[in-house]
């Protein structure tokens, strides 16, 4: 019958780490570890255990920070041509050190299979970004008329009375995070498309999302001052979010995953919202975007059929009687 672990099988595992220690790092570092764990469930007062497990943990520590600038060295003479690849190896690098976390896409309502997981993707992968990003000036100039008009932004997220009430961190029906829609349900929203012709005229080389009857979706979004949309997923993990930064003080920021970018006047930003996310604007003005989702560009014409057909088959779903 075996028995806990005390000083004599601890001392027996430190002395295998010895063994190891001048020859083998990491076998001995895997004994030591033995050592340490068991000494955790098998408290006792033998001052010449404690030292040698005092001895044990330094070596374990000082051999780690060695393997962490091993590993820092590994690529440091492999420079990939290609940039997406030398970002790959470094965040792989990274994540094998600690020094990354892995955030997964987990949209909160559709996953669609074997899609890269990336957090953001750059503004040069997309031939109409550039022309968009030119024509920020006439759309922040539509947006500015909007808003002297007093165009009525209401909060992002809006009790349904259709459905139970369910809190999103306290921002339900809370003016700090409110939305302007050009199109909504995949629906043009006349009374504001016709003081944005700019607007409109500049999304249309962009392949927006048509998926059943809730995209496209296309808003000026606001964050008044110190607003913050705490942690969350989106719905799907088909299509991107892209940002126009049109309105934007110095310091506001937007998280994906593990990476923090700040919104820059006129250049965009895209990313995976399926990607846990979250964004702040702790300055003392308001920070408005202009907002819209596209198709993943891995998707074929098929597959955004298929996709728009499986939520057409969704939202038009009702209750039928029984025969």
């Amino acid at each position: 019958m075996s028995t806990a672990p005390g000083p004599i099988g601890i001392a027996a595992l430190l002395d295998r780490g010895d063994a190891f220690a001048g020859s083998d790092a990491r076998a001995a570092m895997a004994f030591y570890q033995a050592a340490i764990q068991s000494a955790g469930t098998a408290p006792y007062a033998d001052p010449q255990t404690v030292a040698r497990l005092r001895s044990a943990q330094e070596f374990i520590q000082c051999r780690a920070s060695a393997f962490q600038k091993s590993l820092g060295r590994a690529l440091a003479d492999f420079k990939p041509e290609d940039p997406a690849a030398a970002m790959r190896l470094a965040h792989s690098l990274e994540m094998l050190k600690g020094e990354r976390e892995i955030y997964p896409q987990q949209p909160s309502v559709f996953y669609y299979p074997y899609l890269a997981q990336r957090q953001y993707f750059e503004r040069a992968e997309f031939g109409w970004a550039e022309e968009l990003e030119a024509a920020t000036s006439a759309i922040r100039d539509e947006l500015v008329a909007l808003v002297n008009d007093g165009a009525d932004f209401r909060p992002y997220v809006e009790d349904d009375a259709a459905r139970p009430k369910r809190d999103f961190h306290g921002l339900n029906n809370n003016p700090q995070w409110s939305a302007l829609y050009l199109w909504k349900d995949g629906k043009l929203v006349d009374e504001i498309a016709r003081g944005c012709p700019r607007t409109i005229a500049s999304l249309g080389k962009v392949p927006m999302s048509n998926i059943g009857a809730r995209t496209p979706a296309v808003l000026f979004s606001k964050l008044e001052p110190g607003a913050h949309i705490p942690p969350h997923h989106g719905m799907l993990n088909c299509r991107l979010i892209c940002h126009l930064p049109l309105i934007v003080p110095a310091g506001c920021w937007l998280r994906v995953g593990n990476e923090t970018r700040e919104w820059e006047e006129g250049k965009l930003l895209i990313f995976d919202d399926s990607i846990e996310h979250e964004a702040k604007n702790p300055s003392g003005e308001i920070r408005i975007i202009l907002l819209f989702d596209i198709w993943r560009p891995e998707l074929s014409e098929t597959e955004r059929r298929g996709v728009s057909a499986i939520f057409d088959a969704i939202d038009t779903f009702q209750t039928l009687p029984d025969a």
